[in-house]
């Protein structure tokens, strides 16, 4: 088996090369990644940030459920295959990680994010996360006739292919005649991503039928990534929950746990966040970008607030009460927010839903705008005072006040 080398200065050549799996072996070897993904907010205590993919023991050796296998190879397995991660805590504040960036053209970077975007393990991450995922891809050549990855080994690579082809053998358990293939793959494929989540051993043997180039991945690198983006996120989203006044009631642990559960969703310009009228059911801070306040007076004549940006919130008394939307929030741009809605708040945090309605009086800034109560995190309202005091002139209290 040739020494490919690795892209990161690890021993690439030693023990068993990294391995892949093929649209063949991924149906025999898919666990159900609705478990290995989904978020236990109830799990959290406050005090660290947990891995989608980190291993549930330190020590490696625990054994994998049962894995959903066609009856081929179901029949000649005599034991369930082990697999283990690496446990690895989320960055601390004042641990700098360095950055690993690999330089590529605009076309690579495009044809790479493709090839990404399509495979379920990197579906749910954001532009950012691509972007570091992309920047740390290492490029591979592969001389025509080289095996990537041998069936059976344990590697730590996710391979994307940019030129070339390669083919995809396996060989059943006790056989002896020769590996049959399964698939091939061309520019664009990609195979190995399981292990950039275990220590797994590899369901089949890639080799290259022409010289290729590839961009890999290893699995430390990728799990880095996951785990400083989740910290810092988490941190930010601390610190914009502070401010928000009806949550001041809350405990740290508290917060911690809205901060966990919140959900990231992206609007393009123009797009309407939330409608004046509309029922409110989630609350929203701003992560990046800006967005329009517009709200329409019993005479038909908008009225502009000030531009909301980043660390803004509004719509948090949606999570008490189903009170309509008193304004329009409009995408500016490219808009990122964090969101939770208000089963979700009240599954979190049910008991303590009472002790926050007593402090809903403190949005009686002026009629109607209580709705919006968007402090940003310079501790300016989004109107301004001025125009707050303005608008209470113009704006008529709403019936329910």
């Amino acid at each position: 088996m040739s020494d490919l080398g690795d892209p990161h200065g690890y021993d690439f050549g030693t023990g068993a090369a990294p391995s892949t799996m093929s649209e063949y072996d991924r149906e025999s070897y898919q666990y159900s990644t609705d478990d290995d993904f989904s978020d236990d907010d109830d799990t959290h205590d406050g005090d660290h940030s947990t891995s989608d993919f980190e291993a549930e023991s330190d020590d490696g050796n625990d054994d994998v459920p049962p894995m959903r296998v066609s009856p081929p190879l179901a029949s000649v397995r005599a034991r369930r295959t082990s697999v283990s991660a690496e446990s690895m805590a989320p960055t601390a504040h004042d641990v700098h990680v360095e950055k690993v960036v690999i330089p590529k053209t605009d076309e690579q970077r495009e044809r790479i994010q493709t090839a990404v975007q399509t495979n379920f393990l990197f579906r749910h991450l954001d532009d950012e996360q691509y972007a570091d995922v992309i920047d740390a891809m290492a490029e591979v050549p592969v001389a025509e006739g080289e095996t990537i990855i041998q069936q059976g080994g344990v590697g730590d690579f996710f391979y994307i292919v940019e030129t070339g082809t390669l083919d995809v053998f396996v060989t059943r358990a006790g056989d002896d005649e020769e590996p049959t293939k399964v698939a091939d793959y061309g520019p664009g494929g990609s195979f190995g991503e399981l292990a950039l989540m275990y220590n797994a051993p590899r369901a089949a043997t890639v080799t290259a039928t022409s010289d290729c180039v590839l961009w890999a991945l290893d699995r430390m690198t990728f799990r880095r990534i996951l785990l400083d983006h989740t910290a810092r996120k988490r941190r930010m989203y601390e610190t914009f929950l502070e401010e928000v006044p009806l949550l001041s009631s809350l405990e740290p642990y508290e917060r911690h746990k809205i901060a966990d559960a919140l959900e990231s969703v992206t609007f393009n310009d123009g797009d309407t966040v939330v409608r004046q009228g509309d029922p409110g059911d989630k609350f929203y801070l701003i992560e990046s970008g800006e967005a329009d306040v517009v709200k329409v007076d019993d005479h038909g004549d908008e009225h502009h607030m000030k531009p909301l940006h980043k660390g803004c919130y509004f719509g948090e008394l949606a999570l008490l009460s189903d009170k309509p939307r008193v304004a329009s929030i409009i995408a500016r741009g490219k808009l990122k927010c964090a969101c939770m809605g208000k089963k979700a708040f009240n599954r979190l945090l049910g008991p303590v839903t009472a002790i926050m309605a007593r402090h809903t009086q403190e949005y009686e800034r002026y009629p109607g705008e209580e709705e919006l109560s968007v402090t940003n995190d310079e501790g300016s309202t989004a109107a301004g005072e001025e125009e707050a005091e303005g608008e209470a002139e113009e704006a008529p209290a709403p019936e329910d006040e």
